[in-house]
């Protein structure tokens, strides 16, 4: 059974993706900074929720400025990455 905070976790995701992909009907200049702005959201959840799941598998990868950032940045597949560096390398 999934603990609370990870189910949480998961619905805070899929709200800010559901709301990215309306925002993305918005007009040009707004839907650039709302992309922007939601997919960095959508990183640092994608971030919080990659170390939830990971933490019952005894997975994951350390929450600082660098990861905050480059989730941030490049979004959810930013997580891949650094998930991929971490256990690939």
């Amino acid at each position: 059974m999934m603990p609370d905070c990870v189910l949480k976790a998961l619905f805070v995701t899929a709200g800010l993706w559901l709301i990215r992909m309306a925002l993305a009907c918005a007009r040009e200049t707004k839907r650039l900074w709302a992309a922007w702005a939601l997919n960095a959201l959508a990183g640092l959840a994608a971030l919080l929720t990659a170390n939830a799941l990971g933490a019952l598998k005894g997975l994951g990868v350390g929450l600082n400025g660098l990861t905050a950032a480059v989730s941030a940045v490049l979004g959810p597949p930013g997580v891949g990455l650094l998930w991929g560096i971490k256990y690939l390398l």
